[in-house]
């Protein structure tokens, strides 16, 4: 297994396509810091805002690139027949690679990390410590967030073991599903449920806030809620999807 981890992760590492995508997702969010900042009253305001707004394309980007190296590469060259083949359980290449996942974005997400950071000394930005733990946040939900849609997503891969349909199903989950629950709950009778507030991003939204207000309890009980139920139940129905799936060798 741990052979499979470095071979995975030297594959994805050397591919062009992903890094390119993070590169303009990153080149898009400077010029839209530089046009714009020195006319804004609040230099520090402004930069954060447009971060946190922008950011969330650069994480849509990691996912997608991560899905690319990992699953939809896999499938496409049919590796895991070969590996399984030769007495790797299944269980251990859905693990591999969900471990390959959580280390590939975080290595993406610590580089754009280190890149805003430099953005920020670059235009003399100085957070209060309130703005530094709203930006840490934002980092460590965002990371959160990815991992989440891209198991939900594996789902779909192992089901299908096609990489358009996880592909898909990727982009339904992280964009489509969020606008629907926000629009069923402003037009419907629903709305006093809020639904929305129970998804990836609903959950992830409320624990940030919670650790803003310093209420740490339920911070962390959505952080935890999130990652049992979305992240480790993606896991284990995509291992129990995998582990009863017909394989052609």
């Amino acid at each position: 297994m741990r052979r499979l981890l470095e071979a995975d992760l030297r594959r994805v590492a050397g591919k062009i396509l992903p890094w390119v995508l993070i590169v303009l997702s990153l080149i898009w969010l400077t010029i839209s810091l530089w046009l714009d900042i020195d006319d804004s009253a609040d230099r520090t305001y402004f930069f954060l805002d447009t971060v946190m707004t922008k950011y969330s394309f650069v994480s849509l980007v990691i996912g997608f690139s991560a899905l690319m190296g990992i699953y939809a590469d896999e499938f496409k060259s049919m590796v895991m027949i070969g590996v399984i083949g030769h007495g790797l359980s299944r269980e251990k290449f859905v693990l591999a690679k969900f471990v390959d996942l959580c280390l590939l974005t975080l290595q993406m997400q610590m580089l754009a990390l280190i890149y805003v950071l430099i953005l920020k000394a670059a235009y003399g930005i100085d957070f209060s410590s309130a703005q530094t733990k709203f930006f840490v946040l934002m980092f460590v939900t965002d990371y959160i967030n990815t991992i989440a849609f891209v198991s939900i997503a594996a789902i779909f891969y192992f089901l299908s073991e096609n990489a358009v349909i996880g592909m898909v199903a990727f982009l339904a989950f992280e964009l489509v599903i969020p606008l629907t629950l926000i629009m069923f709950g402003l037009f419907s009778s629903f709305a006093v449920n809020h639904l929305e507030k129970y998804y990836v991003s609903g959950l992830l939204s409320s624990a940030g806030s919670d650790f803003i207000l310093g209420d740490y309890t339920s911070g962390i009980l959505n952080l935890l809620f999130t990652i049992v139920v979305y992240v480790f139940g993606s896991l284990a129905l995509t291992i129990l999807i995998f582990r009863r799936k017909e394989l052609e060798f």
